[in-house]
């Protein structure tokens, strides 16, 4: 039978600078295997070194703007950013490019094209959006994410905004599903890479 822990305080919080590495960690954990980490960075051992790095670097660019959450123990975040919220500045994007490319070196070139197409594939309305939604493996099918999703879509709602998000997997696609996303559209990385879903959510 599986162990659920959707009624179960998880003692979800919203974390600070001080908790970079542990939301990177979480994620890294979560993401290592997915397929668009695949696509990024294929050599096992070269993503063993780098998914850590830079994670870290998304926790930086997101941690100041709030909306960044840890379980108690660290087994599940999600990393949201509200409607009409500049993720970062001009300068601070030049430097956030820099140290991304200083981490992933010959990888960077995947990773901002990457990153150009979920743009290109986002809705022009302001909408919550959530960069990820992450639970440690050991710990998936307990109802952390869907905990996660509950306490952003509630506020969401109130404030009748929409929520998009990228689903990376059939599986993941089918939690947002039952959170009342609908599919917009399926979109493919290039070099016969994975496909991805784009979710939306209007307000309730």
């Amino acid at each position: 039978m599986t162990t659920t822990t959707e009624s179960t305080d998880l003692g979800i919080r919203r974390v600070g600078a001080a908790d970079r590495l542990a939301v990177a960690t979480t994620i890294a954990a979560a993401f290592f295997d997915d397929p668009t980490t695949r696509w990024l960075i294929p050599d096992i051992e070269r993503r063993r070194q780098l998914v850590e790095p830079l994670f870290a670097l998304y926790a930086d660019a997101y941690i100041p703007h709030g909306n960044v959450y840890l379980t108690a123990d660290n087994m599940g975040s999600a990393v949201w950013l509200t409607p009409g919220t500049e993720l970062l500045t001009p300068e601070q994007g030049e430097a956030f490019g820099a140290a991304i490319q200083e981490v992933a070196g010959p990888d960077v070139e995947r990773l901002f094209q990457m990153e150009e197409i979920f743009t290109s594939h986002h809705p022009d309305e302001p909408y919550y959006y959530m960069q990820f939604l992450a639970t440690v493996p050991a710990f998936q099918s307990r109802g952390i994410g869907s905990a996660f999703l509950r306490r952003m879509l509630a506020e969401a709602d109130r404030e009748q905004k929409p929520a998009y998000h990228e689903a990376t997997t059939p599986r993941n696609r089918a939690l947002y599903e039952r959170h009342g996303y609908v599919n917009l559209g399926e979109f493919t990385l290039p070099d016969d890479g994975p496909p991805l879903w784009r979710m939306w959510r209007d307000p309730r």
